[in-house]
């Protein structure tokens, strides 16, 4: 069910006249039309236990949540003839938009029309709609009933406080008007962070498009800027220490929507507006150049960096930002003292050090970037705004009526619905486990890191691609001394002053034993000389550090295992889970050209989210930063492959465009099964096939059809004796397993070219 056909939807005539009539000026004209057209719509339902156990669980954590909250919540009471009570069903949204009544409204009225229990004037169906407002810290609730002729009741709940009514309408305050919009950004925020995070995922979660037109795009860059100021109290990722005005939640999901709506300028615009109207004492210089480069204007990015340090010579981020956009520009001679002095400013954030760290990679440093990876700042996962779902008495995921590709149903049916924690191991069919070596499952269970474990692996993994494996164990042995190493030392001089003690216990009398107690004492004194001269020169390694070398070993031995057996080039046979599993171990040492054969042998076999998500995500990575990418990974440095390169061949670590754009009709046919119409990942790879050099949206649309041909051939056509041609008939029953997924992604692609700040 798509956001289009809800804005189409039948809605109570009355009701909308009761409370509509003063906004009926900003009501689009799709939400007024085919008021009583009954549509056939899917969507997920999940039964309580007991009536209204998922309002009052939501109402017992309000207190709990922090940072963006739980998905929207949708229940519905029903009375249900044949057991005579009342029963409740839910289930969770992101992407509608709660900036006033009308959405919200329309949708529960359009699912409470089209439900197999219709409600009655005695018994009417309830339906309340829950969203989140991460700055109020509560809850805005919706409640109405169908049919009924009375208004809905509309309250904010916020945690541990009385209830608050919103008006609307004529009688609408500014207290109302500020919930109603801090609730939309909040939603806004959720829908464009939780689209693609299977962590966040819930059972029974639809996903909207929560900017349908160039309008609405237009109006949520503007009202998330407006609320820039208090970004911080959405918290941040935890590769952020602390929340800044330039490193949120807020500032993340902008950027995101920035990514594939365009707006560029009237971001910078309405932020510029912010700043003067503070007199200065809001400063978002740091995001203005971030925003700048991601639109490609690294002149004013320059200009804006160079002013900003003259007036705030100590702005850490803004540093952070100069040395990164010059690692990225191959210009790391020039980078160094920048991150130098961002990390002294802000000896705190990671994200400092970690750029710092590149700077001493690529400038060959290898000594100083393990001695400042030594020395980072470490923050534990919290597993922020990840929520469990409570155990339902039953529910029902039916099949929604278009997005199919018939193989990856299938697959879909095999994994279930994915959500929360977990990876490619956890989601598996069962039955697959014993098709895996000990060795695979053992690194895949040794390298799921998160946040800044994560980085500083992949850190490692940069500086063994570029310098080698052994010279980085040399070097470390070098500049570390590990713990082991340290107490092995000690415990060795022990033994040492020991065995020179009893030596001479055996040799004296009792008469000479006391003075020799002060040789005693010197002895020991010279142990630790000893022992100190000998790691003088050296530093203590963290124990995280020498666990991620451990990791690290075992994780590349797997690899380099595989590659001797692709270079054997006799028949190898994996299952589908450990095809997968061998390239998830290549990227994440990134031996990227190893890896990607795998991944697409396992894709053959089965079609995985993570597996698709992994190539798609790679692809925007080296197609959105090619220099820093090349230069990182040791790319393009013989003078055959830049001639390979010069003459426009696929490189060995490149994917093509047609696997590109199957994957991502794989992946949106996936998420459509489970009610996901909006994917940021799906639309920024459509958007870089799209802009590529030699391409345009004309061309993946013909690339489209000949990969997704969903003609159907007429049915009389055969050969002149009039048997019907097997080829024709084949035809047709591979697009009866296709429902319209062509049409979906062209849909995707119609989006993007409307929101073309240079188009019409």
């Amino acid at each position: 069910m798509s956001l289009d056909s809800i804005r189409r939807s039948s809605t109570d005539e009355s009701t909308q006249r009761s409370i509509m009539s003063s906004q009926s000026s900003s009501i689009p004209a799709s939400f007024t039309s085919h008021l009583k057209t009954k549509l056939g719509i899917e969507i997920p339902t999940i039964i309580e236990n007991q009536l209204g156990e998922s309002i009052q669980f939501r109402t017992s954590i309000l207190s709990d949540i922090k940072d963006l909250g739980p998905a929207d919540l949708i229940h519905v009471s029903k009375y249900h003839k044949r057991s005579k009570e009342e029963v409740g069903e839910y289930y969770y949204c992101v992407g509608l938009d709660t900036s006033s009544i009308i959405q919200p409204l329309t949708y529960m009225q359009t699912i409470l029309l089209n439900g197999k229990h219709a409600g009655t004037d005695k018994h009417p169906n309830i339906g309340t709609y829950c969203s989140y407002n991460c700055f109020g810290h509560g809850d805005l609730r919706i409640r109405c009933t169908f049919p009924g002729s009375t208004a809905p009741l509309v309250q904010f709940v916020p945690s541990g406080k009385d209830k608050i009514s919103v008006n609307m309408g004529s009688e609408e305050t500014q207290q109302s008007k500020s919930i109603w919009k801090e609730t939309y950004i909040s939603a806004l925020v959720r829908a464009l962070l939780f689209c693609d995070s299977t962590d966040r995922q819930l059972p029974g979660m639809c996903k909207f498009n929560p900017v349908q037109s160039s309008r609405d795009a237009r109006q949520a860059v503007i009202t998330m800027c407006q609320l820039l100021p208090r970004g911080p109290m959405l918290s941040s990722n935890d590769l952020y220490n602390q929340p800044t005005l330039c490193k949120n939640y807020l500032v993340d999901a902008l950027l995101k929507l920035l990514d594939i709506v365009g707006y560029h300028d009237l971001a910078i615009d309405e932020i510029t507006k912010i700043e003067k109207e503070s007199s200065g004492s809001l400063d978002f210089s740091v995001l203005k150049v971030d925003i700048l480069l991601a639109k490609g204007d690294q002149t004013a990015a320059v200009r804006l960096m160079h002013e900003s340090l003259k007036v705030k010579p100590r702005d850490g981020w803004m540093l952070e930002m100069q040395a990164s956009f010059l690692v990225r520009n191959d210009r790391s001679d020039l980078a160094l003292v920048s991150a130098i002095r961002s990390v002294e400013c802000l000896p705190t954030e990671f994200l400092c050090w970690m750029t710092l760290i590149k700077v001493y990679i690529l400038l060959k440093d290898y000594r100083n970037a393990l001695l400042t990876l030594n020395s980072s700042p470490m923050y534990s996962n919290k597993k922020k705004d990840i929520y469990a779902a409570i155990k339902p008495k039953n529910f029902d995921f039916p099949f929604p009526l278009e997005g199919k590709l018939k193989d990856v149903w299938e697959d879909c049916e095999k994994f279930g619905c994915i959500s929360g924690f977990g990876g490619i191991i956890e989601f598996s069919p069962s039955n697959q486990f014993r098709s895996i070596s000990e060795l695979h499952a053992e690194v895949y269970e040794q390298t799921k890191l998160q946040r800044t474990f994560k980085e500083a692996y992949n850190l490692l993994a940069i500086m063994t691609r570029r310098l080698g494996w052994t010279d980085l164990l040399r070097i470390r042995s070098e500049i570390f001394v590990m713990e082991d190493e340290y107490n092995a030392s000690v415990e060795v001089e022990q033994e040492r002053e020991m065995k020179a003690n009893m030596n001479a216990q055996d040799n004296t009398s009792e008469s000479e034993r006391r003075p020799r107690s002060y040789s005693s004492g010197r002895s020991s004194v010279q142990s630790l000389s000893r022992i100190s001269c000998k790691f003088k020169k050296k530093r203590l390694s963290e124990r995280w550090l020498d666990s991620l070398f451990l990791i690290f070993y075992e994780n590349l031995k797997s690899v380099l295992i595989w590659e001797n057996e692709r270079r054997s080039k006799e028949k190898l046979e994996h299952s589908a889970l450990e095809w997968e599993l061998i390239g998830d171990e290549c990227f994440k040492v990134r031996h990227y050209e190893s890896g990607i054969l795998p991944l697409q042998t396992s894709l053959g076999s089965r079609f995985s989210i993570f597996a698709c998500q992994m190539l798609l995500e790679y692809y925007v990575q080296y197609s959105q930063n090619p220099v820093e990418f090349k230069t990182l990974n040791g790319i393009g440095k013989t003078k055959r492959e830049r001639e390979s390169e010069a003459a426009g061949l696929l490189q060995p670590y490149q994917l093509s465009e047609d696997l590109i754009l199957t994957l991502v009709c794989k992946l949106i046919s996936w998420n459509y099964r489970y009610y996901g119409e909006f994917s940021v990942l799906c639309l920024k790879v459509l958007k870089i096939l799209i802009d590529s050099c030699d391409s345009d949206s004309a061309l993946v649309r013909s690339k489209l059809e000949v990969l997704f041909d969903e003609r159907i051939p007429n049915e009389n056509v055969g050969d002149k004796s009039g048997v019907k041609s097997p080829k024709l008939e084949g035809k047709r029953r591979s697009i009866e397993h296709r429902q319209g997924i062509a049409g979906i992604v062209g849909r995707y692609i119609s989006w993007l070219n409307q929101l073309d700040e240079n188009g019409p």
